[in-house]
C-alpha cells in the first residue's frame, strides 16, 4: 500500500454483492475523513439508471473538492455473431473519479491508493475508467468502450 490507507472489509462485501449477486446496481468508495481508510460511501439499489450514479458522484464531490472509486454494473445489448436475437451482457466497470479542481493533496492520495483497493476486490480483469470531469461518465461512450473490448 503505496499511501498507507487500509481498505474497510465492507468494500469487499458490498463488491462480491454487486459483481457476484447483483445486489446493487453501483457502489461509491471514498477516503475516510481521517485519511487511513477506504470505506463504502453509498450504494445504488438494484436496477437503479445510470443517470442516478452520476447524479450520486456529482452530490458526493460538491464543488469538485473531492475524489471518489466507484465500481459500475453497466448493462448492454450484444448482437452475437449467427443469431438474430440480442441478449443482454452485463460487466462491472471501475472508476476513479478525481476532478481537475481537486486539492493536489487529494489527487495524490487517491491515485496512490487505488492500486490497494484494486488489488483487494481483484479488479485486475475489469475495464477502468479515469475521469476527472462528470462527461468522461458519458454511459453512451462508457458502453461503446465496453462492446469495443468483447469478444463476440
Amino acid at each position: 500500500m503505496a499511501s498507507g490507507v487500509k481498505i474497510d472489509a465492507g468494500c469487499k462485501t458490498a463488491y462480491d454483492e454487486l459483481h457476484n449477486k447483483h445486489l446493487h446496481s453501483y457502489i461509491i468508495f471514498r477516503i475516510s475523513d481521517d485519511d487511513t481508510t477506504i470505506i463504502v460511501d453509498k450504494k445504488g439499489d438494484k436496477g437503479a439508471p445510470y443517470s442516478e450514479f452520476v447524479e450520486e458522484i456529482r452530490k458526493a464531490v460538491g464543488d469538485g473538492k473531492e475524489c471518489r472509486y466507484a465500481a459500475v454494473d453497466v448493462e448492454v445489448q450484444v448482437q452475437r455473431q449467427g443469431t438474430d436475437a440480442a441478449s443482454k451482457l452485463s460487466k462491472v466497470v471501475f472508476i476513479q473519479y478525481c476532478p481537475d479542481e481537486a486539492p493536489v493533496r487529494r489527487r495524490m492520495l487517491y491515485a496512490s491508493s487505488v492500486r490497494a483497493l484494486k488489488a483487494t476486490l481483484g479488479l485486475e480483469s475489469l475495464m477502468q475508467v479515469q475521469a476527472s470531469d462528470l462527461s468522461d461518465l458519458d454511459e453512451k461512450s462508457l458502453k461503446h468502450e465496453l462492446m469495443s473490448h468483447q469478444r463476440i
